[in-house]
């Protein structure tokens, strides 16, 4: 009797067990905003023409070019998927020595998985070209205040306050720099068709440092005005802020999003793969329900094809999921966890 109420005890755990990895929660990969051909997977940053506006009155126009540094984050940005440090390696080379690094600025920089992938494969090449309108600059402003100053004195322990009015230099650096930008995306073959067209406004950005009193004006200067607590960024700083902002965006909308969204597993097929998809290794939970997900009996089928389906909608695959889900709901129409699948799967792949 000890050994069957432990056996049960024991079972009922295993069972919890079960239960509590039926609803899990799965990264879903969700569509581009922007509709691009399947066939273009890799960029090429090509052509970057810039126009330029004066940033405003009282501003130093910045003087220096941009397309290069365009085109450089442009393609960091899109790289860094796979290549973070590249971005990172950029911003801090840029920062550093206030130009963009010879081999990046050079002729068209790739995205990096190009190399890896997509060699000899020509028609997945989408070429970008980049019109952009910027206002770089900075302004420094110096003006005399009037302080009061209020000195004591000691005399046999009584104290003789004195008041005077002292005129110091103050100062205060003002960085604004502005960018649009209209982005196409062709593809060169046959007929440098364009798949794609956006105009892009990115936040204006505006610093004003606090006001400081230099020790002497004559050598005053942003390291002085570091040092004296308002910490101005330069101006190649802010493009490389702004452009990063723009290359971002722009990722953001031709590039599938991943999102955590719950989803309930159907432990009524294949355990093994159950248990893989259940701790969140989709691939290999993939490869096993690919082989034997029209192994077992109606009820086991219908349960390994629909994990299935949500192995390849977890991976960005919404269309295939669609018939998979199809496939386990013809073995069991009024199954409602399979329909919620299905229809969701449905709304995302079109």
């Amino acid at each position: 009797m000890k050994l069957t109420t432990t056996l049960i005890a024991v079972l009922a755990l295993a069972c919890a067990g079960c239960a509590a990895k039926k609803q899990i929660t799965l990264p879903m990969r969700q569509a581009p905003r922007a509709k691009i051909s399947g066939a273009i997977r890799t960029l090429i940053f090509s052509k970057v023409a810039e126009q330029r506006t004066e940033p405003g009155a009282g501003f130093r126009a910045d003087s220096d070019p941009n397309a290069a540094l365009v085109k450089a984050m442009m393609s960091a940005e899109f790289s860094s998927s796979s290549y973070a440090l590249l971005n990172d390696e950029i911003l801090d080379m840029v920062r550093k020595s206030g130009s963009v690094p010879r081999y990046l600025s050079d002729g068209p920089t790739v995205a990096a998985d190009f190399i890896s992938q997509m060699v000899g494969d020509p028609g997945s090449i989408g070429v970008v070209e980049i019109e952009i309108h910027t206002a770089f600059g900075q302004r420094f402003t110096a003006e005399s205040r009037d302080i009061t100053l209020t000195s004591t004195t000691w005399t046999n322990n009584v104290p003789n306050s004195t008041v005077n009015t002292v005129r110091v230099p103050v100062h205060r650096i003002d960085v604004t720099g502005t960018v649009s930008a209209t982005i196409v995306i062709r593809s060169p073959y046959p007929d440098g068709e364009e798949v794609f067209r956006k105009d892009y406004k990115v936040p204006v950005f505006n610093y004003s440092s606090v006001e400081a009193a230099p020790k002497n004006l004559w050598l005053f200067g942003r390291n002085d005005a570091a040092k004296q607590g308002s910490a101005a960024p330069t101006v190649t700083e802010v493009k490389a802020i702004q452009f990063k902002t723009l290359a971002r965006m722009f990722f953001e909308d031709i590039s599938s999003s991943v999102s955590e969204q719950p989803a309930t597993l159907d432990a009524r097929g294949d355990r093994l793969s159950y248990n893989l998809l259940a701790e969140g290794a989709i691939p290999w939970a993939e490869r096993r329900l690919m082989k034997i997900q029209r192994e077992g009996d109606k009820t086991q089928q219908a349960a390994n094809l629909y994990n299935l389906g949500l192995c390849w909608e977890a991976q960005g695959m919404a269309a295939e999921a669609v018939t998979k889900y199809k496939a386990a709901l013809d073995i069991e129409p009024g199954n409602g966890l399979f329909r919620r699948a299905h229809d969701r799967a449905n709304s995302q792949s079109r």
